[in-house]
C-alpha cells in the first residue's frame, strides 16, 4: 500500500522528469532547425564564392582543408575528366555522404553556365554537436539529481505536519477520557481533520458514558428485585413446609435468580473504569471455586470433568477472572445435556460441551474480536466473557470443528 509521502515523491519526480523531457526534445529540435539552416547558409556562400571564382569556358578545381570543389562548363562535360572524389557519386545529389571515414555534406547541382560539384566536410560540425549532447546529457543528470533532492526536501515540508497528526492518532489508546488532536499551530485543511475528529471523539464518550450509566443504572434497579426474589425464598424455604415438587420448582428459580444476581454482578464490575485489582491469581484456584460454587446447579458435579495438570498464574483482577470462568461453564452446561471438559495449560484454559455449537454470527464475532460486530445469538453470558477479556487484554477463541459435535471455548492469557 503506497503511502501520501510516496505518492508525492513519485509524482513530484515524474513532473520534473516530464518537464526536462519536453525542455530537451524542444531544445534539441530547436538546435538541428538551426544547424540544418546555419549549414544550408554556409553551402549557399560556399557554392557563391567558387561560382564567382570560376572561368565560364574551362573546368575548375578547389580544395581545401573542408572543400572539395569541381566546376564544369556545360559544353565540356562529356570530356571532362572529373576528380575521383566526385566521379562515384550520383549526379544530382544533394545531402550527406560517407566518404573514406569522413562525413561530408554534398551538394551536386547543376547551375547557369555548367555543373557545380561541391562537399565539404561536416565532421567540425559532429564533433561539437556530439560535445553538445554530452553536455545536454550532463546537465539532465544533475537536474534530475537536484530535483530528487529538492523533492524530497518538499516532501517533508509537505507531510510533516501530517506525519505529526497521524502520530498523535497512533499514540491514542481507548480509554474512558482520551486525548485530543492539537488543534493550533496547524495547517487550515488539518486543523479542519482535527476538529472532525476531536468532535467525534466527543460523541463517542457521550454515547460510551450514557451507555455505561444506563447499564450501571438498570444494574442497580436490578438488584433490588433479586434481592427480594432471594430473600423470599429464604423465607419459604425456612418454614420447611414446602412439598417435594415445590422444592425442586424452588430451586431453578434459586439457580436462576443466582445466576442473573452474578450477570448483574458482572455487569457493575465492567461498568466501572478503573475498579480493579491486578494481582497475581493461581487459575485452578479459581476454577475450583467456580466449580464448587455451580454445586449441584444444572448438575455440574457430575457432568464437568477437570483436565491438564498446569498450574498457571496469572495477573488479574480475581473477581473479573472468577466472572469470566463462571459465565464460560455455565454457556456451556446451559447449551447442552452432555459432559463438559475443562482443561488448563500454561497459556490458556478450554471448555468444551457436546452441544450443537455455536452459530455462525457468533463464531464470526469472537474470531473477529469485540470491535468489530455484535453478539445477537449466543446469549448474555459469552457477551459478558468477552467483555471481560477485553477488559484484561485476553483473547477468546472458537475452535469449533464443523466434522465434531460441541463447541470448544479457549481462553488466552496472553492478547
Amino acid at each position: 500500500m503506497k503511502s501520501i509521502e510516496q505518492r508525492i515523491r513519485y509524482s513530484g519526480i515524474g513532473i520534473v522528469l516530464l518537464t526536462l523531457f519536453a525542455a530537451l526534445s524542444s531544445m534539441l529540435i530547436v538546435n538541428n532547425f538551426m544547424e540544418d539552416a546555419a549549414l544550408v547558409s554556409d553551402m549557399q556562400k560556399e557554392r557563391e564564392f567558387l561560382l564567382s571564382e570560376v572561368d565560364p569556358e574551362s573546368t575548375f578545381t578547389w580544395r581545401t582543408a573542408t572543400i572539395h570543389a569541381f566546376w564544369v562548363p556545360a559544353g565540356q562535360q562529356a570530356e571532362a575528366d572529373i576528380p575521383d572524389f566526385f566521379s562515384l557519386m550520383p549526379f544530382p545529389y544533394n545531402g550527406e555522404m560517407n566518404v573514406d571515414g569522413l562525413n561530408y555534406v554534398v551538394n551536386n547541382i547543376e547551375v547557369p553556365g555548367g555543373r557545380l560539384y561541391l562537399a565539404k566536410d561536416n565532421s567540425l560540425h559532429e564533433n561539437n554537436e556530439k560535445l553538445f549532447k554530452q553536455a545536454i546529457a550532463a546537465m539532465c543528470l544533475v537536474m534530475v539529481i537536484l530535483a530528487i533532492i529538492l523533492v524530497q526536501l518538499t516532501i517533508r515540508q509537505l507531510i510533516a505536519p501530517l506525519t505529526l497528526l497521524t502520530r498523535e492518532i497512533e499514540k491514542m489508546e481507548p480509554a474512558a477520557a482520551m486525548a485530543r488532536l492539537s488543534e493550533q499551530d496547524v495547517d487550515k485543511e488539518l486543523q479542519v481533520v482535527a476538529k472532525s475528529f476531536n468532535r467525534f471523539l466527543d460523541e463517542i464518550e457521550s454515547y460510551v458514558k450514557r451507555e455505561k450509566t444506563l447499564l450501571g443504572m438498570a444494574s442497580h434497579e436490578l438488584r433490588t428485585p433479586i434481592s427480594i426474589i432471594s430473600g423470599a425464598m429464604d423465607g419459604i424455604e425456612s418454614r420447611g413446609n414446602t412439598s417435594l415438587t415445590d422444592i425442586k420448582a424452588m430451586r431453578r428459580i434459586r439457580r436462576a435468580v443466582d445466576e442473573m444476581d452474578a450477570s448483574v454482578e458482572a455487569i457493575l464490575k465492567l461498568t466501572k473504569y478503573g475498579d480493579q485489582t491486578m494481582t497475581p491469581v493461581p487459575v485452578r484456584d479459581i476454577v475450583m471455586e467456580v466449580l464448587e460454587d455451580a454445586g449441584e446447579a444444572h448438575n455440574a458435579r457430575e457432568r464437568v470433568r477437570l483436565m491438564g495438570t498446569a498450574e498457571p498464574v496469572v495477573t488479574a483482577d480475581p473477581v473479573l477472572l472468577k466472572m469470566l470462568v463462571r459465565n464460560l461453564l455455565n454457556n456451556a452446561l446451559q447449551h447442552t445435556t452432555g459432559s463438559v471438559n475443562i482443561r488448563i495449560e500454561k497459556e490458556w484454559i478450554e471448555v468444551n460441551d457436546e452441544g450443537t455449537g455455536l452459530p455462525q454470527d457468533s463464531r464470526a464475532f469472537l474470531n473477529t474480536g469485540i470491535k468489530r460486530g455484535g453478539l445477537s445469538a449466543s446469549g448474555l453470558g459469552l457477551f459478558i466473557a468477552t467483555l471481560i477479556c477485553e477488559r484484561l487484554r485476553w483473547r477468546l477463541l472458537d475452535l469449533d470443528n464443523p466434522m465434531v459435535e460441541g463447541t470448544k471455548l479457549r481462553l488466552m492469557f496472553m492478547s
